[in-house]
Order: structure tokens, then sequence, then C-alpha cells
């Protein structure tokens, strides 16, 4: 019960921090009798915004299904929460017995999120708490981007499925490891770096159980047949999740263009590398022991995927930093994970304000364009330098966890015996 309290009091916190600095201007008129600060950009609410506005009516959007009657950008469980969500918020609609504006309809479609994003905080503190003992470390809670990404897109939702994937896999709970590794997939199409790591660690160890963890990944799964729904909505996911161009990813600082045929094939082929690097060596104990040997090589492997990914969106910051600190033992390493998450949570702070730094810095001749894409930006700077502590960090503690001989050693028969 004492363990439940403190879940619930750190991650009303953290809630509280992220539903304030993002609010609505006309919710915070309602709450606070005025407008106090313009809220900090959130990716789920320029989408809802965005997708009203093409749509044309906002009364019939809420009504209307994600896949069957508009397109849809994103993976299936975000579409079924997605419906959920806009359902809800139509019944205010209706239980307001009054017009509403399109900025208070925002204001209610951001409220109805908020409380989801609350239950994946609920979810992620819970579970960090039963697998890991927090003592003498550096505690997940103090991460930067906690305060600005949990309210943002649905990356709350990943992390959070993230660690309940490792607790299963702790407590060898096969079919909900699989049903979990699927739910993560429908979350985000980079979870199934992890398919080849769990089929064979399990395969490996308990072959009798491959079937019902197989069983569990394959329902969720099958969900993806939405995006064949709508044709519009399959290209949009391809290019939101599998963009032609280097978007923030770390392959940028080799070349000056932002799209080069080779980023893509060298990301995948360096991920890879990685996730059968990773597979096939062994994992020195741990201070976290509740983690187990599977689960962090889980972490290290989904943390690769991010950090060599085409597109290592700030929101994808979450996962990397509570990765890494996860499986850290060293206190300076800790610290730099913190640093460079702090870059991560600055990101969004300055994306919108890059021609401003242009301007200041323009005696580097930057050109005065907004483009904070581009390696010339202020911004991208950050976000480079951001990637580099995390491939750097990444490295060193895969390289100190992570060794080549094998568990059990085997005397060799002498010559005498034979």
């Amino acid at each position: 019960m004492k363990t439940l309290y403190k879940v619930l009091l750190i991650s009303l916190m953290i809630w509280i921090i992220n539903f304030v600095v993002h609010m609505p201007l006309i919710l915070q008129k309602s709450i606070f009798c005025n407008e106090l600060f313009h809220p900090i950009y959130t990716d789920f609410l320029a989408y809802f915004k965005s997708s009203i506005t093409s749509f044309g009516s906002a009364e019939k959007y809420l009504m209307s299904n994600p896949y069957f009657d508009y397109p849809f950008a994103y993976p299936p469980l975000i579409g079924f929460l997605w419906l959920i969500l806009t359902r809800l918020t139509y019944f205010c609609f209706l239980m307001a017995h009054i017009h509403l504006s399109l900025e208070l309809i925002y204001s209610i479609f951001y409220v109805m999120y908020s409380f989801f994003s609350l239950i994946f905080l609920l979810i992620y503190f819970y579970f960090v708490d039963r697998i890991v003992d927090t003592k003498s470390k550096i505690p997940p809670f103090i991460m930067p981007s906690l305060l600005i990404y949990v309210i943002y897109s649905w990356a709350m939702l990943w992390l959070a499925l993230l660690i309940l994937l490792i607790y299963s896999l702790s407590k060898k709970y096969h079919f909900i490891s699989g049903l979990v590794l699927g739910l993560m997939i429908a979350t985000n199409p980079y979870s199934a770096v992890l398919m080849p790591l769990l089929i064979y660690s399990i395969y490996y160890e308990r072959r009798d159980q491959m079937r019902r963890f197989i069983g569990g990944v394959f329902v969720p799964l099958l969900s993806y047949t939405s995006l064949f729904l709508n044709d519009k909505s399959l290209t949009l996911f391809l290019d939101k999740y599998f963009p032609a161009s280097c978007l923030n990813c770390s392959f940028l600082i080799l070349t000056s263009k932002i799209s080069p045929d080779y980023i893509m094939p060298l990301s995948y082929i360096v991920t890879m590398i990685l996730v059968f690097l990773i597979l096939g060596l062994n994992v020195k104990s741990l201070y976290c022991r509740g983690l187990g040997d599977l689960g962090a090589k889980v972490l290290l492997v989904i943390t690769s995927s991010i950090l060599f990914s085409i597109s290592y969106l700030p929101q994808y910051g979450l996962i990397v930093a509570s990765s890494l600190l996860l499986v850290a033992r060293e206190l300076r390493v800790k610290i730099l994970i913190l640093l460079s998450d702090a870059l991560n949570a600055s990101i969004i702070l300055l994306w919108f304000h890059d021609l401003y730094l242009r301007k200041i810095m323009s005696f580097l001749n930057l050109g005065l364009v907004f483009n904070p894409w581009s390696l010339n930006s202020p911004v991208q700077w950050m976000v480079q330098v951001r990637n580099m502590i995390q491939i750097i960090i990444f490295l060193v503690i895969a390289s100190e966890i992570l060794y080549l001989y094998p568990k059990k050693s085997y005397k060799p028969i002498s010559a005498e015996k034979v």
C-alpha cells in the first residue's frame, strides 16, 4: 500500500506539471480567469486540430471512425484509443446543450487525453518500482523529459508497455509477454525490433512456451489490417514512421543533406547488427536484479532501435533515457544520462524559436530562415549533441554489462582419463 501511495503521489506531481505547461489558452482562462502563458506545443493536439480542419466539421469528425471514415496516420492501438477519445469528447459536446466553439472542443479533448496519459504514467511507475531496486539509484521520476513529454504524444503509452513487458518476462508470463509485445508493435512499429531477441530467448530457454508467446503477439498484430481500410492511411503511416528524410537522426552529421538515399538502409543495417550482437552476448550480473538478463537486453535493443533510427523524435527520449537509467550502474553515467535528457526536454522548448536563435547568432551566417531540421540550425546542434552523448552512454553501458564468454565453464577432459 505504501508503494501505491508513493507511485500515485509522484505520478500526480509530474502529471500536474505537464497538464499546466501544455494547457490551452481557453482552459487557462476557465481555470485561472486569465491567460497566463502561451502553452508548450503538443503533438497530439496539433494533429487533432489539423484533422478537424481538413475534415470540415468538428461534430461529424467526432462521430466518425478513424481508418473507416478518414485517413489516420498512427498504428491501430492508437487508432482505437483515438476513437474512444473522440467519442468521449462528443459525449461532452452533447451534455453541454450548447454550441461549442472549436477552441472549447480542443480543450475538452486535451483534458480527456491528459487522463489517459495519467493512467500510462501510473502503470510505468508502478511496474518500475516492482522490477527495480531503487536504493542507491537515481530514480527515473527526475528525468527532465517527464516534465514535458507525458502529455505530448503517445510515447508514454509505449514506455508503459515496455516496462510491463519486462515485468511479465521476469515473471515468465509468456502469453502476457507476447500480448504486451504485440500491443507495443501496435503502438509503435519500432517495437518489432524486439521480435528476434524474444523469439530466440524464449525458444532457447522454454521451447514449450513458444506457441503461447507467438499466440499473444499475433492477436494485436491482426489490428494492422485496419490500415488497409483507407488507402491514404497506409501512406500517411509509412511516411510518418519510415520517412525518406533524416529527422533528428544521428546520421545527419555524416552529410549536409537531410534525405540522402543511403541513410535509411544504413539505419536498418546498424540497428540489426546491434540487435544480433546483443542477442548473442551474455549479461553480467546487474544491480537491477529485477530486470533479469532478458530485461536488460530488451532495454538495450529498444534503445538502439531509437538511437540509430531514421527519425529520433524528442518524445522518444522518454524511452531512451528511462532505459539507460535502468541499466546504468555508475553515478557519473547516470548524471550524463540526465544531462542528455535535459537537452532532449529543451528541444521542443526551442524548436519553434529557430529563426530567433539564428538572428541572435547572425554573426555565424546561418541564414535567416526557419529550418530546425538542418544541420546549421542551433536547435539541431542541441539535437546532435543529445544523440552523441546518448550513443556514447549506450556503448559504454553495453560494453560494461555484455560479455562473450558462456555462462557455464566446462573443464576439458584430460588426456590421462581418455
